[in-house]
């Protein structure tokens, strides 16, 4: 792939060098504020009938072009995000450093607002694109697991639900689901790829 034969790639090479200014702290409340509907500062009770889209979100420019670029290159990626839009969560996928790191990680905090609960991802987006898009799809997958129970709803009863997964103490949280969704995503992405400069 060259700028030359696929010009999109040369624009999410100027995207990813323009958005690596540093990333402003998470704050919950400003997401919540941005996600859900206010009347006078008070979530109204009208905006958990309203569906909100996208559910999956980024204020990451280059993440927001990897979602995209997922979604039309994997199947399992727009399955992914697909069974999220059918959830009451709300996700935000954004730039940082986890922990034993790793490459990607879904924050074991939900933020409940009205009737939504809201997660967050990190991913290093200094990766290749494909495995940003793979780490992405990856995490959305925990977070998919994690909105199908709904009494996962506080980081305890999410830390309890990824302990009983766990092989080690000193390893990180994983399920079969989603190491085979982040595979299935990169494989995709990587077909996708090589049919177009064939």
């Amino acid at each position: 792939m060259n700028a030359i034969t696929e010009p999109f790639s040369a624009a999410l090479i100027l995207l990813r060098v323009l958005s690596f200014a540093p990333a402003a702290p998470y704050d919950v409340a400003q997401a919540v504020e941005r996600a859900l509907p206010l009347q006078d500062g008070v979530i109204t009770s009208s905006g958990a009938d309203t569906p909100l889209r996208p559910r999956v979100r980024s204020s990451h420019a280059y993440l927001r072009a990897m979602i995209d670029e997922a979604l039309l290159r994997s199947g399992t990626f727009r399955t992914i995000v697909a069974a999220i839009e059918a959830t009451n969560g709300i996700i935000y996928v954004e730039h940082g450093a986890c922990i034993h790191n790793l490459r990607a990680c879904l924050a074991l905090d939900v933020t409940a607002a009205a009737d939504y609960r809201i997660l967050r991802v990190t991913v290093d987006a200094r990766q290749p694109d494909w495995d940003v898009m793979a780490s992405i799809g990856h995490e959305l997958r925990h977070a998919l697991e994690v909105l199908e129970n709904s009494a996962l709803t506080d980081m305890a009863s999410i830390y309890l639900f990824y302990a009983q997964t766990r092989h080690a103490k000193d390893q990180p949280f994983e399920t079969r689901a989603a190491v085979d969704a982040g595979n299935a995503v990169r494989n995709e992405v990587g077909s996708f790829a090589r049919g177009r400069l064939n």
